[in-house]
């Protein structure tokens, strides 16, 4: 099964997994066989190495969480799991634990930023006003329960997205690094309160964008196929739609995890649910990554290979950070089989590539 490695040379690892599963003729058998027993995911005492330069912060994060819980948790509970993240058993990936383990270790803004991007795949999102709170108290070392009490002071809900102004979060995130003092951060969010909410506008504006070309919207908004159509069609890709993955193995459970169904389409469109990331690249590779591009020279013949995974991967990732999310990482299981769909060897396309992989992993 998958196995942890020295945090001391995280970048051979993530070179050296880029390298296999981005190799010339690699068949998907192979690949699955590499991800299966060989690969080597990024883990929790990774990424406090990342954020920190010291992955030895077991004794600090449990002193630390246990201060932030008071007696409300039993100590030996949070041990327990803090243990478990640090063995690599389990990973943190709810938001509010997130943070509380950027309070417990006193992290700055950036830090903070970095440890939440890194374990929940998106940064401090900077029009949600409870995040943009904790922020706030990060930057100004003034602890988790200053940053709860503050967030129930200030933060009252939330309005309607504007899915027209796509800047906005940066113009905001701006502004807010001016923010010094309490009162300041309460005009700010006053003045902001109509802007603010908890989804992600420019993530929303990328999914309608390569959503639409497989519904075949018209101007007048009328969809020729349902969402039902379109999940079943383009992005199931021979992944199991059953619920229940008790009898799942490691791997066929990070790859089904979060995969986008009709529902979950559903709820993405209406904005009663964010666009995730895993269901962005799911849509890159359906459209191949040119929804919005009359003429791409990566249609010429005279393309290399490695040129021609090289500029999907920038593409990607300058559309990942636009939406605050974390750049391709060979060393994250969905990431490494969207590499391998990248490259262009046979006549398959690219989200055809991902349904081999996805019928060799789950043996369908």
């Amino acid at each position: 099964m998958m196995q942890n490695d020295s945090t001391r040379a995280l970048t051979e690892v993530s070179a050296r997994q880029w390298n296999f599963v981005t190799q010339d003729n690699l068949s998907a058998r192979e690949a699955v066989a590499f991800l299966l027993d060989g690969m080597q995911v990024r883990t929790f005492r990774n990424i406090l190495y990342l954020v920190c330069g010291r992955d030895d912060l077991e004794k600090d994060l449990v002193e630390g969480l246990c201060a932030l819980a008071g007696e409300r948790v039993q100590p030996d509970s949070i041990r327990r799991k803090v243990r478990n993240w640090m063995n690599g058993k389990t990973l943190p990936t709810e938001r509010e634990d997130v943070f509380q383990i950027c309070f417990a270790l006193e992290l700055n803004q950036e830090q903070a930023n970095r440890m939440l991007t890194l374990l929940t795949e998106q940064g401090i999102h900077y029009r949600n006003g409870r995040e943009m709170v904790y922020a706030y108290c990060l930057r100004y070392g003034l602890g988790y329960g200053n940053a709860c009490r503050l967030a129930e002071q200030l933060v009252h809900g939330k309005s309607a997205p504007d899915i027209h102004r796509e800047p906005l979060t940066q113009m905001i995130r701006q502004e807010f690094q001016s923010v010094q003092a309490e009162e300041d951060l309460f005009s700010f969010l006053l003045r902001h309160q109509e802007h603010l909410g908890s989804y992600h506008n420019t993530a929303y504006a990328y999914f309608c964008k390569m959503l639409t070309l497989l519904t075949g919207e018209n101007l007048d908004g009328e969809a020729c196929y349902s969402m039902e159509y379109v999940a079943e069609t383009y992005l199931r890709l021979n992944v199991p739609q059953e619920k229940k993955t008790g009898a799942y193995s490691d791997v066929q459970k990070m790859v089904k995890k979060y995969w986008p169904g009709a529902r979950s389409i559903k709820a993405m469109k209406s904005r009663s649910e964010d666009v995730s990331r895993k269901t962005l690249l799911l849509l890159y590779l359906v459209t191949g990554g040119v929804w919005d591009r009359d003429y791409d020279e990566l249609d010429e013949a005279y393309i290399q290979p490695k040129e021609f995974l090289e500029a999907h991967c920038k593409r990607m990732n300058r559309m990942l950070m636009n939406c605050g999310m974390c750049r391709i990482d060979p060393r994250n299981v969905f990431d490494y089989l969207v590499l391998y769909c990248l490259r262009p060897e046979d006549e398959l396309f690219m989200s055809d590539r991902m349904a081999v992989l996805a019928a060799e992993i789950f043996n369908t």
